[in-house]
């Protein structure tokens, strides 16, 4: 069997590195079209990208949060390079060999329709991974959320979107969480299915080595990954985690999970200009509270706190998947805006308390810390929302059986 992903962002990358991983161990030959950026997940993976159709553009991807990013990208190519990734798409799909052969968009609607499109002129048949869209965004299991607009057509996929998914070409879709399976299944007859969400997948907990006593409090810092948005967004958070150590009850060790990519250079700088001074290396202290830059082990960082200062998208995802509480800070974008920010607290639920600015935190966590029933609460809302790790290799067999 071969098989073509086709993801566009960051995170739908990680989710289709993950899935493709499984699909090779079933003895899948898996190619991959990044369409947001260089495909740097798929080639950690030794994935094998087709590399033509593949260009960094100016936003970064994000040209959704923001209109100026977009402009930013159509005057640097991105017009020429859907084209292109279209081209590259079709001949792909087109292709006889001895092999059975299938393209697997994972994102929304737009690798959708690259994986569709073909199909008119002989193309092999598409599975989808709807990674970006969740009926959790305008209502729960009680109803309609009452501060959230109607959605339009009574679904947040809209009614082309699941014209799409119903062709008889598509062969399986995927949905990231139960609610979202039940309402398509139960009001549109779609026949999607939820097997898990693969962003649950790989998050490995590994030995920090830390000297952590067992009643201090340990809170994971998610800053992002986009540059330059994540260097703002680093002060924004350290003037939180001042504020947030000076209302726990005992000392903090907050665990900062820095995607490699970052300058760790930049990092200390504004630490050192906020108070914080490097004890060892990678390791500061400020008061009581001592903070660590970790560059190797996100995995572990979300497992081993009890809740999260985060401004990150997936990152936040996956730490309420693990039944923590996130205190999130609207920031100005492009990625994590304002806007961003309230979709994902609609995503996650009671997991997530939003707030605008940094002051606000001491409220916030006398509130967690006066109700007993929240932290537990958290922990079945996470499960619920995100699922337990699995997905992928589910996804994977259920694929190779189509």
């Amino acid at each position: 069997m071969e098989i073509l992903c086709v993801s566009n962002g960051h995170g739908e990358d990680q989710v289709a590195v993950r899935v493709a991983l499984e699909l090779e161990k079933l003895g899948a030959k898996v190619k991959a079209l990044p369409m947001v950026g260089v495909g740097s997940a798929y080639e950690k993976a030794n994935i094998e990208i087709l590399a033509e159709g593949v260009q960094a553009m100016p936003s970064g991807g994000f040209v959704r949060m923001d209109s100026k990013q977009l402009v930013g990208d159509l005057r640097g190519g991105l017009l020429q390079l859907t084209r292109k990734q279209i081209g590259l798409v079709r001949d792909w799909s087109v292709k006889k060999t001895s092999q059975k052969r299938l393209v697997l968009a994972v994102g929304d609607i737009v690798p959708l329709l690259l994986a569709w499109l073909p199909t008119w002129v002989g193309g092999c048949d598409f599975s989808f991974i709807a990674t970006a869209k969740s009926e959790y965004y305008w209502r729960d299991r009680l109803g309609k959320l009452l501060e959230v607009k109607p959605t339009w057509g009574g679904s947040v996929f809209y009614p082309w979107e699941r014209w799409l998914i119903s062709q008889k070409s598509c062969k399986n879709v995927y949905v990231r969480d139960r609610l979202t399976a039940e309402w398509l299944n139960q009001k549109f007859r779609l026949g999607v299915q939820y097997l898990g969400n693969p962003m649950m997948d790989r998050l490995d907990q590994q030995d920090l080595g830390l000297d952590i006593k067992a009643d201090d409090w340990i809170v994971s810092i998610l800053p992002g990954s986009r540059v330059p948005e994540v260097y703002q967004n680093w002060d924004t958070l350290l003037q939180g985690a001042e504020i947030l150590a000076r209302h726990l009850p005992h000392p903090v060790h907050f665990l900062a999970a820095i995607a490699p990519d970052l300058d760790p250079e930049k990092l200390k700088q504004i630490l050192q200009q906020t108070g914080w001074t490097e004890i060892s290396e990678n390791r500061f202290r400020h008061n009581s509270s001592y903070l660590y830059l970790v560059s190797q082990g996100f995995g572990a960082c979300l497992h081993l706190c009890h809740l999260g200062l985060a401004m990150a998208g997936t990152a936040t995802e996956q730490l309420v998947g693990l039944g923590k509480p996130a205190i999130t800070i609207a920031g100005t974008g492009p990625q994590f805006t304002r806007g961003f920010a309230l979709d994902q607290a609609k995503l996650l639920g009671l997991s997530v308390k939003l707030i605008d600015k940094p002051s606000q935190i001491g409220g916030v966590i006398e509130q967690m810390l006066q109700d007993p029933d929240y932290f537990q609460l958290v922990v079945e809302n996470g499960y619920e929302r995100m699922g337990l790790p699995g997905a992928s290799k589910a996804i994977a067999n259920s694929l190779f059986m189509h």
